[in-house]
């Protein structure tokens, strides 16, 4: 299992768990949207903390 996948696999697995424990959000298509955009936030962080260190001298 690659980094990218574990990354992938780690951020479905967790904004499914938020999307279906979140309060604020009532209906399904609430639910998914606010799912998407989690995942899209988990994944673009770790993007940007990868490309970040991708930089520090080892």
């Amino acid at each position: 299992m690659t980094h990218f996948l574990a990354l992938v696999l780690f951020s479905a697995l967790v904004s499914i768990a938020f999307a279906a424990l979140s309060a604020e959000h009532h209906t399904t298509q609430e639910r998914i949207k606010y799912g998407l955009k989690v995942f899209g936030y988990f994944v673009g962080v770790g993007f940007l903390i990868a490309w970040a260190l991708y930089f520090l001298p080892l």
